[in-house]
């Protein structure tokens, strides 16, 4: 291989990996791009598989051997190309190899990971060093992240004034079409999100770290709700849901704020379903699932079971393509702040409504995300901030068009302002 590649999808044999290598040409198109991994011939099979679905002949593109137990070969990797899109998870354990030798090589790196405490653990370790090297480590661009992320700086766009606060309603639509399947997560996903239930602690410790200048104090407060309530903009029932997104989100607003002075954004999620039942029930697991994964014994029971503890939405098979095809989800935006010309010290007066929706969310909207992500920084350096380092995605693209990007391709995310009032 004589010049560098554009982009290396590593970890492609896996699950996400393979769907991601699916819609590369779609999303590359006029970039050259490789496909990396440990096992030379289930590289090859991806790499016919995806083309036999596409109808293209993929049996030209690069292969390269790498493992994240080989360091050596992560390095060469790293080397090979100018951006890295990582798909080989748990991150806690398998990302910061991928990260370093990144950053070593002077090469950018995007993933998919929702791993707060990995992603956190990158920031603080690795941030400057990622920003001398003028290197980008930008986490989270996948689903849900992207949308969330996305889905404030769409409403931020669209709002006549200053932005006080945004809430996000989360609904999904799961409708299994094969019966004798109900899973729509691979049992990855579980594996990494109860370590990042296990390591709370580890957690609060990074952002301590994090927080080496105080965000003003903002008024009026954000009202938090912790019990389930009905949304009266909405059909259905909510809970807050303090998952990575909004962690993802906050981190944005700080960088944003202390690079720029920017006034953060306060912002809260929500998910919901149409039975009250449902969402009290799911509530419940939740909390029963983050209770029972700080006892060890049990973690590792959680982690092997995962069809037993998500009534069967998970498995290690994944969900098989009709049920992919099946989901929907939709984000919807309430966000408030004042009019133009209206004083800040006053009471916010305007309202806006924005929506973010898309099929296949959990690894289609993923794979087109994380490959938007890597054309862009690729495409448009002159548009990200700092000339690198490991930061947020929402901070990373908010000045690119990754959301006209997203919206042009089929299948991609749909952007909808739905009502604008003032009170």
């Amino acid at each position: 291989m004589s010049q560098k590649l554009d982009v290396i999808i590593f970890g492609a044999t896996g699950f996400t990996g393979q769907i991601v290598v699916e819609k590369a040409l779609e999303v590359l198109e006029g970039l050259t791009w490789g496909i990396a991994g440990r096992n030379k011939s289930k590289l090859e099979n991806v790499l016919s598989t995806a083309g036999k679905a596409i109808g293209k002949d993929l049996s030209a593109v690069p292969v390269i051997l790498a493992d994240v137990e080989d360091p050596y070969s992560i390095e060469q990797m790293a080397k090979k190309c100018k951006i890295v899109i990582n798909c080989c998870g748990p991150y806690r354990f398998y990302g910061e190899a991928v990260v370093k030798a990144c950053i070593e090589a002077g090469t950018h790196h995007v993933d998919i990971s929702g791993e707060p405490q990995y992603i956190d653990g990158m920031q603080v370790k690795y941030h400057q060093l990622a920003q001398e090297k003028r290197t980008y480590i930008i986490s989270n661009c996948g689903f849900d992240s992207i949308p969330a992320e996305m889905g404030v700086i769409h409403a931020e766009k669209n709002f006549p004034g200053t932005v006080n606060s945004c809430e996000m309603f989360w609904q999904n639509i799961l409708d299994p079409r094969d019966r004798n399947s109900k899973a729509v997560l691979h049992a990855g996903t579980w594996e990494s999100a109860i370590h990042a239930m296990a390591n709370f602690g580890e957690l609060q410790r990074l952002h301590r770290a994090l927080e080496t200048e105080k965000l003003p104090d903002l008024r009026p407060k954000l009202k938090y709700c912790p019990f389930v309530r009905k949304i009266n903009i909405l059909d259905g029932y909510f809970f807050a849901i303090h998952s990575g997104d909004r962690d993802v989100v906050m981190n944005t607003q700080r960088l944003r704020y202390i690079n720029e002075r920017k006034r953060p954004i306060q912002f809260e999620n929500y998910i919901g379903f149409g039975s009250l039942w449902t969402t009290i029930l799911t509530q419940l697991i939740l909390l029963f699932t983050v209770v029972m994964a700080q006892i060890p014994g049990v973690r590792n029971i959680l982690i092997k079971n995962p069809k037993l503890f998500t009534r069967g939405y998970m498995s290690h098979e994944g969900p098989v393509a009709v049920n992919r095809a099946a989901q929907k989800f939709q984000m919807t935006f309430r966000t408030k702040g004042w009019t133009e010309g209206q004083q800040l010290s006053e009471e916010p007066k305007q309202e806006l409504l924005t929506r973010i929706s898309a099929l296949d969310p959990f690894y289609g909207m993923t794979a087109l995300s994380i490959l938007v992500a890597a054309k862009i920084v690729l495409k448009e350096p002159e548009k990200m901030p700092n000339n690198g380092g490991v930061i947020s995605p929402g901070y990373a693209f908010a000045k690119t068009s990754l959301i006209e990007e997203l919206a042009r391709l089929k299948n991609g995310l749909k952007f909808e302002v739905l009502n604008l009032e003032q009170h």
